[in-house]
């Protein structure tokens, strides 16, 4: 008589309930994995339609006082040598901060560059605006128009116009970056009696 073991049928039923468990934590890691993917794809996506709602900062000129301030209005050689503490202005309506890099603020008369500025790399808070003045030095020397420039001084007035590019981006997450380009188109005018800067209009 061939001996039987009485216990074979308990080790089936550990075999059946271990690969049941396997099972159980196959699916369960599965899941797991679909819903990480879905999460992290959901992320992405509002990361996505929340990044392209940044409003583009405005980048201005927004007053100016001088220190020389020499104008010759000589019927054969008219000319002008300023230099002019410029303020300028970055403002960012936005909820995240704002990284631009370092730029410069080109100056013409009647399009003629008569002048720069150079802007250093910096940041504006959220919902700020960053004011900072930069020296910029005017001269004539490069103004091939003498009539035009001796009616303009006749009178008073110095048309100026400022143009400028700003790059920057902001961070969200520290991983994602939403980057930012910032046209400056400014017009204004010198007031030579009064040495003010007057009429800025920016676009």
């Amino acid at each position: 008589m061939v001996p039987t073991n009485p216990y074979g049928h308990v080790n089936e039923d550990l075999s059946t309930v271990a690969n049941e468990a396997r099972r159980k934590r196959r699916r369960r890691c599965l899941m797991s994995i679909v819903i990480i993917a879905g999460f992290v794809a959901g992320l992405i996506f509002l990361l996505s339609i929340t990044a392209g709602r940044f409003r583009t900062p405005k980048f201005r000129v927004r007053s100016a006082t001088f220190q020389t301030f020499n104008v010759a209005n000589s019927t054969a050689n008219p000319s002008f040598d300023i230099e002019m503490n410029t303020e300028f202005g970055i403002k960012n309506t936005n909820f995240r901060r704002f990284w631009y890099r370092s730029t410069t603020v080109d100056f013409y008369y009647r399009e003629q560059k008569i002048g720069e500025g150079f802007v250093w790399n910096e940041r504006v808070k959220v919902r700020d605006t960053r004011k900072f003045t930069v020296p910029v030095s005017l001269s004539s020397m490069n103004v091939t128009s003498s009539s035009e420039l001796r009616s303009d001084l006749n009178a008073g007035v110095l048309p100026l116009r400022s143009r400028s590019r700003l790059t920057g981006k902001f961070k969200i997450l520290f991983v994602f970056r939403k980057y930012k380009h910032v046209n400056m188109d400014c017009t204004m005018e010198i007031v030579s009696a009064s040495r003010v800067l007057r009429n800025i209009s920016c676009r």
